[in-house]
């Protein structure tokens, strides 16, 4: 990947024998100044990504660009990359896998317009809603319909970046620069100089309170009774940072916020605890997605958001559980079952009592709270690949994993 600033970052590469010949070019590609990057009517991209191709024979090596157009690039999610496993001291019996139908939706078995899926939903009649590449599908079970919004007119580019359904089965989904519902009927945008957001990182249904948050840079934006409300650092100082990746409330009504500076937690006082300023787990880093069991704890992923190492790939990050005595435990490759520290999405599943655990480089990871660690992806699984971007649990207990290799269903038999 190359910025608009002439950086660049190696995000993968193919080898699977991890040869130190590979580690070093990665190193050197890292290491190069003043890359050039991509420019598009007279503008720098903001991100762009080329592939580069080496051949390595008879002692020689040599490289070139390797030129790839839009769709060449989706094809090549249908390659499975070998899982990275960086926890080399847990032993994974994976003795629950066989209690387990997988089954697995994509392009080639059934009419899903492609295998794209990033963000995933299911509504009150049980219907899924999926993000693929740049459109919007609902799986009846049977089939994939097309969903997409019919306002705005989709001009070069429109694709969709987050949903979620509220407590009225009514749709939430952030398309390019809009905010839209959706009630079985009809479409609504809204405006982003009412609403004061244009964008969300991440849309979260909060059912006991019927509040809908919508995470963004422009801090915390809430929904609620057709309201509409703000929490930035304009209202509430001890906010890190206006970019809000993740919210959610607990069965307390505390809100815990994570942003790319920090976390916080504000009581069902309003008393606000900034945890830059404590000396908790959550110290350094950003919540990214949150559970909660029957009993009060809650589960967290985390983002380690200043790393003093910026090409490390397993940091500090894991899972981190809050006990409801109000103590925290962390969970890494260093010290439990987790194969891999960076973790998308965590579910409590309270028919099983155990946490499923969404990772993008090590697959599904499966947790029963004791000392029973599994992992589930591409070579010792029907799962076809490591890279999970979220999930569902639907009201049955099944759970659905939203993946760049298509829709994946886990039901217990």
């Amino acid at each position: 990947m190359v910025d608009s600033k002439g950086k660049g970052c190696v995000l993968s590469h193919t080898d699977q024998s991890n040869n130190i010949i590979t580690q070093k070019i990665i190193e050197e590609l890292n290491n190069l100044k003043d890359w050039q990057p991509a420019v598009t009517e007279n503008k720098k991209e903001e991100k762009s990504s080329i592939n580069i191709a080496f051949l390595i024979k008879d002692n020689a090596i040599d490289g070139g660009i390797e030129r790839v157009d839009i769709n060449a690039f989706k094809k090549s999610f249908d390659n499975p990359t070998k899982p990275e496993i960086f926890n080399k001291s847990y032993t994974y019996k994976n003795e629950n896998l066989k209690n387990y139908n997988i089954t697995i939706w994509n392009s080639k078995n059934s009419n899903l317009p492609n295998n794209m899926t990033d963000h995933i939903a299911i509504d009150n009649n049980g219907v899924i809603w999926l993000t693929v590449d740049e459109g919007l599908v609902k799986f009846d079970g049977t089939k994939f319909i097309n969903a997409e919004q019919n306002i705005t007119e989709k001009g070069k580019f429109f694709s969709y970046y987050a949903i979620d359904v509220d407590n009225d089965n009514v749709k939430w989904v952030y398309g390019t620069n809009n905010i839209y519902s959706y009630n079985d009927k009809e479409w609504t945008k809204y405006d982003p100089k009412v609403i004061g957001i244009d964008g969300a990182y991440k849309i979260i249904n909060n059912p006991k309170t019927n509040e809908v948050f919508f995470c963004s840079d422009e801090g915390l934006t809430i929904y609620k009774d057709s309201k509409w409300s703000n929490l930035n650092q304009d209202k509430i100082k001890e906010l890190p940072s206006n970019r809000v990746t993740f919210a959610r409330r607990d069965s307390k009504k505390r809100i815990w916020i994570g942003t790319f500076s920090g976390s916080v937690m504000i009581d069902e006082n309003g008393k606000i605890t900034n945890f830059e300023n404590s000396n908790t787990i959550l110290k350094g880093k950003c919540i990214t997605s949150m559970d909660e069991d029957e009993n009060g704890n809650l589960y967290f992923t985390l983002f380690e958001f200043n790393r003093t190492d910026k090409q490390k790939v397993n940091n500090d990050e894991g899972i981190a559980i809050r006990y409801n005595d109000g103590t925290f435990k962390q969970f890494t490759t260093e010290n439990s079952g987790m194969p891999f520290n960076h973790a998308n999405c965590i579910i409590y599943d309270k028919k099983e009592k155990v946490i499923w655990i969404s990772t993008d480089r090590a697959g599904l990871v499966r947790f029963d709270l004791k000392d029973g660690w599994e992992n589930y992806h591409n070579e010792n699984s029907e799962i076809p690949t490591s890279y999970i971007s979220t999930m569902k649990l639907d009201k049955n207990g099944d759970l659905y994993l939203a993946t760049r290799r298509g829709l994946v269903k886990i039901e217990r038999k």
